[in-house]
């Protein structure tokens, strides 16, 4: 039975004895596994006008880690189990197709794709919402998910139900997931774990990657992503640019683009091939951004935001086809950024110097074992703020002290880490996936006051000691296929360490002398999804996961946190407990030819929840509030609700509309949880013209009124607003896009509920009023 819809979107360092051994054991199952329960998947992908093979297309089941590439025929041969797949194809320069097929046991299927062709599938980025059973939910068939050339990547996220974004600068958005913030979110690159550089959390981990060399990120909204790595609550995963997998000369784009009121510009390059048995994807990009203006009524209540910003870097990577099932894929990164304002902060950063590198190998065969992947890789970020620009810049008669102070701060981050797994067949109905991952972090923070007058020192403190947070993981995955039932349950172990060489005298003499802390954390997961009817899916999911205290929460020393919207000092914990959720997810999805729905709910309680209590503890800065909170152990609740409809008017017109309800409670405090963003309500109109060349389309976001707020944390109530967006594109024969739009048509004054407060002000830091952007890209 085939069912088709179509659907436009997408070095080990310091490894362990017990991750050596992890990986010996994964190398050994490759070695040693037979040939039971692999059918084989053939066929073509070709092009609907001309009926031309299209090579080097992407042919992989959604929500899988095994795919296959077409040769210079079209043609590709794909080894899976017995079951139901939806199986994708995906070309540059085509709209993806997506299939429904029914797997049986000893015979070969043959499964043919035809693409349309599309002109504006130029450098876009798909982005999709992972089910509990790790199967992106349902969309349109037809319905184009790909948003072109973000200026964020948070902004960006901001766009799905039940995912919002905190504002401190123009950059950097801070991705939050159903209430769950910083490292309950665990974000990947490329299948590499991220962590921010700032103390004070002025990066997030998706600051050090321009937009423009994404291809996909996928968003899971609970405890399910257990193989990707430790400590997910929820999490994100970015996946850069895909390497040609055919032979193919150098290809490549460029892209530039302006936004008014942001005064923002930014240009980007590319270039991709592949010669032999060596792939290549090399690209650079450069961005600036000035102060913006907030919405306003008229001109006389407008606001001028600090929005300074200046970023570039350069990427690349390299495969390797080391045999006809194995290749080799080594890349890296260079991204330098600043000087950046951060009205959100109490200094802004001088600058950013980040530098990533990965290696993975791949092996996939027919046999029980049907894929094997090793990876390894380490991230640094060296991270300067100042005060300059601050009020403590300057000189203030009658305050204290009233002379100008020179504030700065040298901060570094390292992390390696790697991930070793194998995927493996064990009969018609039965796949497993066995595997461990660990990751190595330091971080370290120095801050110095100094008189400006004079550059007097005033006094140094340490504000992360040097910290190491070690984890070592082992997990496992089975899972049980029987016609339109899928039954899959995940375990995971986790071994962490956290320890300091050092602290300052007054948090060993406040706080206490062990900083040292180990953990043995046990999660675990299970996700049931049965297919109703063809057209209707449920999915089921419940699982508990742990999370290990970050070095802010255990070491920092009278730092500002970003986990409350006020300029306090906070002092860390080293003997917190790992915070433990528990969550269930109830889902159905519908999708139809021409109507697609979803509806997500779920419930959450956290134990040992990570939160805030006031000290009797003496405060650091003069300049700050009197009272120093600590972190603590508490508890803390999260329930609610997302759905979303996309229907087709027409050929080329649809509709779509969406609403997202959540509810948190910090039972320790006996108030909201911090960050609860208000309902939401979206609706959408999109008019594609059917050859693909063009489109238009506009959406308003309806938000309303938060009055349940943190108020221990400084959190204050927000008014509702009505924002509306206009965009369109138009595809050029030569392999030109234009595309344009209007944001914030109305030039609405209004900030987001999670948004940072400004130190010195009190006041939150507003969206922009109304932009007007262009965004031109040439692909020969």
């Amino acid at each position: 039975m085939l069912k088709t819809y179509k659907y436009s979107g997408p070095a080990f360092f310091g490894w362990s004895a017990a991750a050596y051994a992890v990986l010996q054991i994964v190398v050994s199952l490759a070695v040693t596994g037979g040939a039971l329960g692999a059918q084989e998947v053939r066929g073509r992908v070709s092009s609907a006008e001309g009926s031309q093979p299209i090579g080097g297309a992407v042919v992989r089941p959604v929500g899988g880690e095994i795919w296959a590439t077409t040769n210079a025929s079209g043609a590709y041969t794909w080894a899976a189990s017995a079951g139901t797949y939806l199986v994708e194809a995906s070309a540059l320069g085509y709209r993806t197709l997506r299939q429904e097929v029914t797997i049986g046991g000893g015979q070969v299927t043959t499964l043919d794709f035809i693409l349309e062709s599309r002109p504006l599938a130029l450098d876009g980025i798909s982005v999709s919402v992972l089910r509990p059973d790790l199967v992106p939910q349902a969309t349109l068939a037809g319905r184009e998910v790909e948003e072109a050339n973000p200026k964020d990547v948070g902004e960006l996220l901001r766009a799905l139900d039940g995912v919002e974004a905190v504002r401190r600068g123009p950059l950097g958005l801070d991705p939050v997931v159903r209430g769950l913030r910083e490292t309950e979110v665990g974000t990947y690159l490329d299948g590499a774990r991220m962590f921010p550089a700032g103390p004070a959390r002025m990066d997030s981990p998706l600051t050090h990657l321009d937009p423009s060399a994404i291809r996909s990120i996928q968003v899971v909204k609970g405890p399910y992503a257990l193989t990707w790595g430790a400590g997910n609550l929820s999490a994100i995963r970015v996946e850069t640019q895909p390497l040609p997998r055919q032979e193919a000369g150098p290809a490549g784009s460029v892209a530039a683009g302006y936004d008014s009121n942001l005064q923002a510009s930014e240009t980007t390059g590319k270039v991709f091939g592949k010669n032999g048995r060596v792939s290549y994807f090399v690209m650079g990009a450069w961005r600036q951004g000035d102060d913006y203006e907030s919405g306003a009524d008229d001109a006389s209540n407008r606001t001028l935001i600090p929005g300074d910003f200046e970023s570039w870097e350069g990427r690349g990577k390299f495969g390797f086809d080391l045999g006809e099932n194995s290749t080799l894929v080594v890349g890296g990164g260079y991204q330098e950024q600043g000087p950046i304002d951060y009205p959100g902060r109490l200094l802004n950063a001088d600058f950013f110097e980040s530098t990533n590198f990965s290696a993975q190998f791949n092996w996939s065969g027919l046999g029980t074992v049907r894929g094997l992947e090793i990876q390894a890789y380490r991230n640094a970020v060296d991270h300067g703020m100042t005060n300059a620009g601050k009020p403590t810049a300057m000189d203030m008669p009658g305050r204290m002290p009233p002379f100008a102070l020179d504030i700065t701060v040298a901060s570094a981050m390292t992390v390696a880490g790697g991930r070793a797994a194998a995927d493996l067949v064990l009969n018609d109905a039965w796949s497993a996936e066995v595997g461990g991952d660990v990751y190595l972090t330091n971080r370290d923070a120095t801050r110095e006051i100094r008189r400006a007058s004079t550059d007097m020192l005033m006094f140094t403190s340490l504000m992360w000691p040097d910290a190491d947070i070690d984890d070592i993981g082992v997990f496992g995955r089975l899972a049980w296929t029987n016609g339109q039932t899928r039954v899959a349950g995940t375990v995971r172990g986790d071994f962490v360490s956290a320890s300091a060489p050092t602290a300052s005298d007054y948090f060993l003499e406040n706080v206490g002398t062990d900083l040292d802390e180990s953990e043995t954390n046990l999660s675990g997961a299970l996700t049931v999804s049965t297919d109703l009817t063809p057209n209707w899916t449920l999915a089921l999911g419940g699982g508990t996961v742990v999370r290990t205290a970050d070095a802010s929460e255990r070491y920092s020393d009278r730092v500002p946190a970003s986990k409350a919207q006020m300029a306090a000092e906070f002092m860390g914990n080293p003997q917190l407990a790992p915070e433990r959720s528990w969550q269930g997810d109830v889902w159905v999805d519908g999708s139809f030819e021409r109507f697609a729905v979803h509806v997500g709910a779920f419930a959450r309680k956290i134990d040992d929840y990570i939160t805030i209590e006031a000290t009797g503890l003496t405060k650091l800065l003069p300049l700050s509030p009197n009272t120093v909170f600590q972190y603590v152990n508490g508890e803390a609740t999260f329930r609610g609700v997302d759905a979303s409809v996309t229907a087709a008017v027409t050929e080329g017109l649809t509709f779509d509309a969406g609403v997202t309800y959540l509810r948190g409670q910090d039972t320790e405090l006996a108030e909201p949880a911090l960050g609860v963003a208000p309902f939401r309500t979206s609706f959408g109109l999109r008019y594609e013209e059917p050859l693909g060349r063009f489109y238009v389309e506009g959406s308003v976001n309806l938000v309303a009124e938060q009055k349940r707020n943190a108020l221990t944390r400084g959190e204050t109530e927000t008014t509702g607003y009505e924002t509306g967006d206009v965009r369109a594109g138009y595809g050029l024969p030569n392999g030109v896009t234009i595309r344009v739009g209007v944001l914030n048509v109305w030039d609405e004054n209004y900030v987001d509920h999670l948004n940072a407060k400004n130190p010195f002000t009190g006041i939150q830091i507003a969206e922009p009023g109304r932009v007007l952007f262009v965004d031109v890209a040439w692909s020969p």
